[in-house]
């Protein structure tokens, strides 16, 4: 095979593997975002649940500070009462109101601690139920991301790598065809070569003339596509019969 050939195949080569790499660290980010998204909408459910037991929790604890405040009033009104040392009317009926109210909100505030007693036991119950199986998923995800990561320090060091070997295949290029090459990529979104095989040009599906194909098979110069204007190369082990 033309020697140039060869190196203009190689460099294609590395730089379809570079462009691949470069784009799959890319993706890292959104891909990790897509994963937390599918998670949370897979979870939405139980959060919801969880939102809503803390939630009905923080409602107990301000009721209860009520209930105690209330029936502390209560027990002081009593306390009052037991210590008048004279009968008077007016102050015994109006402390026996305070009495009266302070037991109905005390009684009120009571009732509607039991209710959110009951509800956080269901809460509790439905959150409990969902939770091994949040508890699973999150493991997956987080397994997932970390293999993520690791991947992406070995995707990392393989692209160094290739980014090193780009350089001296370049250089080894004449200047028509390093020119010829930078051009073609430019165009054609990174690929300046195309594989002829089955007497057509891979990239663009156009026939290739027998005389032409057989000159692309024995490799001995540079021929361009008629219709892409990429260059065109033979791969052997894709002969057919």
């Amino acid at each position: 095979m033309n020697t140039e050939l060869s190196k203009l195949i190689s460099l294609q080569d590395v730089d379809i593997e570079i462009k691949r790499l470069r784009a799959e660290i890319e993706s890292l980010p959104e891909r990790r975002a897509r994963l937390e998204r599918d998670f949370t909408e897979s979870a939405k459910e139980y959060f919801d649940l969880a939102g809503q037991l803390q939630k009905v929790k923080v409602e107990r604890a301000n009721l209860e500070a009520s209930l105690e405040a209330e029936q502390q009033k209560h027990q002081k009104f009593k306390d009052d009462l037991n210590k008048m040392s004279a009968p008077n009317i007016r102050v015994y009926e109006t402390i026996m109101r305070e009495i009266d109210t302070s037991r109905k909100a005390v009684s009120s505030y009571e009732t509607e601690v039991l209710k959110l007693m009951e509800r956080i036991e269901k809460l509790e119950a439905q959150v409990g139920e969902r939770k091994p199986g949040i508890e699973s998923r999150r493991l997956e995800v987080d397994r997932q991301l970390a293999e993520w990561d690791a991947s992406v320090v070995t995707t990392q060091q393989r692209l160094d790598s290739l980014s090193a070997e780009r350089p001296p295949i370049l250089d080894a290029l004449g200047p028509v065809a390093r020119t010829e090459y930078e051009r073609l990529s430019r165009m054609r979104s990174g690929l300046a070569l195309a594989e002829a095989r089955d007497y057509s040009c891979q990239a663009c599906r156009m026939k290739i003339r027998p005389q032409v194909f057989n000159d692309i098979r024995r490799g001995e110069q540079i021929i361009i596509c008629e219709s892409c204007s990429r260059i065109l190369y033979f791969k052997a082990e894709a002969a057919v019969g």
